[in-house]
């Protein structure tokens, strides 16, 4: 344990603050993104917005965040996909790629395609992002759920998957790696729906959303995780919302 700490504490820092830090914000954010009904409810229980960021702030800094970077880094270690963090020309000019067009998919890319066919994502558009949203975003979608959905999840499945159908194998092929990576984007993109259905109503087109800008934008960051290491893969999932949310602030 005083090795894997000794060798990780630097990363693991990184998590717990990134996730104290952008938790509490999304907290902050997501109480007053509720629904009606939903925040009546809260009240009725004495639960205060205040209560709802110190909760999400644990929840995204240790649980989400030490807990399953540190498990992790474990099966990264195994199936050879932990990277320290370096500069590497290449990894700067395809995450800056990828960061850019990720961006522009959330905005407006969105606010294009599906906001006429819901009014629910078009009144998304309607204010500029507060100052939790842009931290929120850039902190515990750019770190935590970096370490949930890549480093943790797509890990695990493609550690499963060689241990299943590679064990004779000294190399894990191509291909266990594109199913851990297309499986854990279906899960990212899965994963938002929970909230999304705190603030509307789930529709097909809601759901259809959903899939196709997470998923899309998850198989990118996995590529970067895969090919470059998860640093490059927080760095372009951070900086795109930050940079989407500050076109909505020049644009709306």
């Amino acid at each position: 344990m005083k090795k894997f700490i000794k060798e990780n504490w630097q990363f693991l820092l990184l998590v717990l603050l990134g996730g104290l830090i952008g938790g509490y914000c999304i907290g902050l954010y997501s109480y007053d993104s509720l629904s009606k009904e939903l925040l009546k409810e809260l009240q009725n229980q004495d639960i205060t917005k205040e209560i709802v960021a110190l909760s999400s702030a644990i929840q995204y800094g240790i649980l989400f965040g030490v807990i399953l970077a540190s498990i992790g880094i474990i099966l990264s270690k195994k199936i050879k996909l932990w990277k320290k963090f370096k500069i590497d020309k290449k990894a700067i000019y395809i995450t800056v790629i990828t960061t850019v067009l990720s961006a522009l998919v959330l905005f407006p890319g969105d606010k294009l395609i599906f906001g006429p066919l819901n009014n629910w994502v078009m009144e998304q558009y309607l204010e500029k992002p507060t100052i939790y949203k842009m931290i929120g975003g850039l902190l515990a979608g750019g770190i935590i759920e970096e370490v949930m959905m890549r480093l943790f999840f797509m890990s695990l499945i493609i550690f499963i998957l060689s241990k299943m159908f590679c064990k004779n194998k000294q190399e894990i092929p191509t291909l266990v790696f594109l199913v851990g990576n297309i499986t854990s984007a279906l899960l990212f993109a899965a994963g938002h729906l929970p909230s999304t259905a705190t603030m509307t109503t789930l529709t097909t087109v809601i759901i259809i959303r959903c899939f196709v800008f997470n998923g899309g934008i998850g198989l990118a960051f996995g590529y970067l995780y895969r090919k470059y290491g998860i640093g490059y893969a927080m760095i372009a999932h951070g900086l795109a919302h930050l940079i989407a949310d500050i076109l909505m602030i020049i644009f709306i």
